[in-house]
């Protein structure tokens, strides 16, 4: 948390770069920001796939609109369809 603000910084590598070069910006309190579409996040918390991260995809389905379309060509392409269809 950075003045009150949750924040998660995570090292890049072609997925991550990827969802930042996707990223859609936003104004929070008069500032200017990228935030990380849904689809994205959630192919990046697969791929760690910790128990929190896991927890952290079952919300993002329950409570956010996912393109599915979307989710599965990132998930096709980075090799974790397979992954996701366990949960």
């Amino acid at each position: 948390i950075i003045e009150g603000i949750p924040v998660q910084f995570i090292p890049a590598d072609e997925l991550e770069e990827e969802a930042v070069r996707n990223a859609r910006q936003i104004e929070y309190e008069g500032i200017k920001t990228k935030v990380v579409l849904s689809e994205y996040l959630m192919a990046i918390l697969l791929r760690v796939e910790r128990k929190k991260d896991i927890e952290k995809i079952e919300r993002l389905l329950e409570q956010a609109q996912i393109d599915k379309e979307k989710l599965e060509s990132i998930l096709q392409r980075y090799h974790l369809m397979e992954k996701f269809k366990v949960y």
